[in-house]
């Protein structure tokens, strides 16, 4: 701590803190100066002493002038400069400098690249622009709004600049918040000619999703779906590495060709977009997941064959994206809009400090993420910049729906105008996050996350209850505890409630007013996978009937109402050799292990035969919380689940046996076998059926059965 820091925090109100080491904090007689020439009278209001400081608290004019510097001068002689804080979180500071344009960042042109940076609290900004290793300085001028402008003639399309800062006293390089690309780990922004990146081809029109409930998501990273050597792509672990086709091991495909083979719908990548703790250059000596973000614009360069290259990130995620399109699968981007890692060092702060971080209501700053900061997501500006990047992924890059990393820091109305802009640019786009209730500066009531699910219309949830009643609590203190189909058959009336995507009151467990915001995983990137929590879970049983009970989460998930989610590896039974938290475990323990593929190659067959049953039955991909009320049906006997389905054209019923005893049951109506325990289908007509331990049974019944049959 300095010896005196004097903030505005206020209109009208400075706030100094001085040292207890300066004159035991008792000083007096202050005044501001500006820098030009001015002088202004600061009356002591109050002063509150503390441990180490004596805090001051003075009356200013109130209409004192932004981009100019202020000096605060004391008894002693002490000059500091006043540093603008907190009154960036006053309304009259939004009123005076929320900018409405679209044109921050640098808008390339063949003759001429315009660069435009709101920095309000700013006193001058130089910019600073790198061509053919000669560097050109000039002053950007500030216009309405505290944002800077700056015309450059001549063609830029290869260019990278950064904003030379004079804020708060200090002079600080950071790069441009709405950059669109970069050199390797962000040292410059870049100039990007737009026309560049569209020449990659036109992204395919796809066919548009009915209803969310439709969507089969499947959860990945871009790095672990082929840095494994024996993938044998060209680009192991690069954005290129998925428009590689033909590609396989041991007779199963891997790369873009297993995940088409699957039959999903979606891929949910994790994050994207640019990340901090690797290192671009030199990617194969760090590993991360991405959700320690740095820019939410310029896509991440460890994923690309050329890091230094602005274009070529661009260009090779664009072209990756396109690819998956022209598979029928679309993309989903997860977000990181909740924290950034480096709080001091990033180009939010360094352009306008203190204005986008959350701070409680005694100006400590938010930490509801564990990250030591959070995103003020009401700022308008931050709105701005969220917004821009939501149409930049979609419109520049494909994008088809979005993941929200921590959703419950956000707040229910900046959510809901990403959800509509999103919708705006492709109607059947997703959006869905975790809606956890964090400990964030926000009230209750305005957080994003499940318990205010009625306010956000059409935005999904990761449903943590569905996870934790089939499969067992999934933290490491609950590794232990079993779930309804990893041992504890007395949860059935709880399972019964999750297969409704818990969208039937009474006696049921209610929590959704919608199965499309019911996201269903038994497994996420995050915590143990299945089979290794089944390792501590069910340790005293064969490997054959671990194997079972991973099948039955899968039937389960894919059977159940609401919007199915694997994550990458589930389908065979992948481990992180017990890792809980593999995000920085290296590759090893993180990528695709296609020799566990084929020694569990029959649980991915069973998978694909789960997902082509769901996408071909409409019965488990009911429209709304009154059709899961009408049409679904369930009954307990012996831990058996008898789960129902009836609509007037055809019946579905799903038998789940949980327990170690065969069941029987024979029922007056005729049936077919749709699903055995192997994900088969029968042709016969059926009066009864046996059902296997640890495996579950679809019969299926159409009203012309009988008639054709008899």
């Amino acid at each position: 701590m300095a010896d005196i820091e004097a903030y505005l925090d206020d209109f009208g109100k400075v706030v100094v803190s001085v040292s207890r080491r300066y004159y035991s904090g008792k000083t007096g007689n202050f005044y501001l100066s500006d820098s030009n020439g001015e002088v202004y009278t600061c009356l002591v209001r109050g002063h509150e002493d503390r441990q180490d400081s004596v805090m001051y608290e003075l009356s200013i004019p109130a209409d004192l002038s932004f981009g100019i510097s202020y000096e605060l001068h004391e008894k002693y002689g002490k000059i500091v400069p006043l540093q603008i804080r907190y009154i960036v979180h006053t309304k009259y500071f939004d009123e005076l400098f929320t900018y409405t344009g679209n044109d921050l960042g640098a808008t390339y042109h063949p003759g001429y690249t315009d660069f435009v940076l709101w920095a309000p609290t700013a006193v001058s900004v130089v910019l600073c622009v790198s061509l053919r290793k000669k560097k050109t300085y000039q002053e950007m001028r500030r216009t309405d709004c505290g944002v800077y402008r700056a015309r450059i003639a001549g063609d830029l399309k290869y260019a990278t600049y950064t904003y030379l800062i004079n804020r708060n006293g200090v002079i600080v390089k950071s790069a441009d918040p709405y950059a669109l690309s970069s050199t390797a780990n962000g040292k410059e922004s870049a100039v990007i000619d737009l026309d560049e990146i569209r020449k990659i081809r036109d992204l395919p029109a796809s066919k548009v999703l009915s209803d969310p409930v439709d969507a089969v998501i499947y959860e990945a990273n871009v790095r672990d779906l082929t840095s494994n050597p024996l993938t044998g792509t060209m680009y192991n672990g690069k954005y290129l590495s998925l428009t590689e086709s033909d590609t396989a091991y041991a007779d199963l495909p891997t790369g873009l060709d297993y995940l088409s083979s699957l039959g999903i719908t979606h891929l949910q990548l994790m994050p994207v977009g640019d990340y901090a703790t690797v290192d671009e250059l030199n990617p194969e000596r760090g590993y991360n997941w991405g959700y320690d973000p740095v820019s939410w614009l310029v896509p991440e360069g460890s994923y690309s064959t050329d890091p230094d290259d602005p274009y070529s990130r661009m260009r090779e995620l664009r072209k990756m994206v396109s690819t998956l399109h022209g598979r029928g699968i679309r993309v989903v981007f997860d977000v990181v809009f909740n924290h950034v890692y480096d709080t001091e060092g990033n180009p939010l702060e360094l352009t306008v400090p203190y204005y986008y971080y959350r701070y409680s209501d005694n100006w400590y700053r938010s930490n509801g993420s564990y990250c030591g900061n959070d995103i003020e997501s009401r700022k308008p500006m931050t709105k701005k910049l969220f917004r821009k990047v939501i149409s930049t992924w979609m419109e520049l890059y494909g994008a088809d729906g979005f993941r929200f990393d921590l959703m419950g820091i956000l707040d229910v109305d900046t959510v809901n105008e990403l959800y509509a802009l999103a919708k705006s640019i492709k109607p059947d786009a997703l959006m869905y996050g975790e809606g956890w209730n964090m400990p964030t500066a926000l009230p209750h009531e305005d957080k994003a996350m499940i318990e205010n699910m009625g306010k956000m219309p059409g935005i999904g949830h990761f449903n943590d209850v569905f996870r934790d009643v089939l499969k067992g609590q999934t933290s490491d203190d609950g590794k232990y505890f079993t779930g309804y189909l990893t041992g504890n058959t007395a949860m059935a009336f709880d399972a019964c409630s999750a297969l409704a995507g818990h969208c039937r009151h009474n006696p049921y467990f209610w929590r959704f007013d919608d199965p499309e915001k019911s996201i269903n995983a038994i497994e996420t990137h995050d915590n143990l996978t299945v089979w290794d929590k089944m390792h501590f879970c069910c340790k005293e049983e064969p490997r054959d009937i671990r194997q079972l009970r991973q099948k039955m989460l899968i039937a389960c998930t894919m059977f159940a109402q609401g919007i199915p989610f694997l994550h990458a590896g589930v389908e065979f039974c992948a481990s992180k050799e017990e890792e809980s938290n593999s995000y920085c475990a290296g590759d090893a323990i993180n990528r695709m292990d296609w020799e566990r593929l084929k020694l569990n190659q029959k649980v991915y067959e069973y998978t694909k035969k789960c997902i082509a049953l769901r996408r071909s039955e409409p019965l488990f991909r009911l429209r709304s919380a009154q059709d899961i009320e009408m049409k679904t049906r369930f009954s307990v006997n012996d831990g058996v689940i008898i789960y129902d389905l009836e609509t007037m054209d055809h019946a579905c019923k799903v038998i789940i046996n949980a327990t170690y005893e065969q069941k029987y049951y024979e029922y007056g109506d005729l049936f077919k076998i749709q699903f055995d325990e192997e994900g088969n289908a029968h042709s016969e007509f059926i009066y009864d059926v046996t059902v296997k331990p640890h495996t579950v049974v679809v019969l299926k019944k159409e009203k012309w059965d009988e008639k054709n049959h008899s």
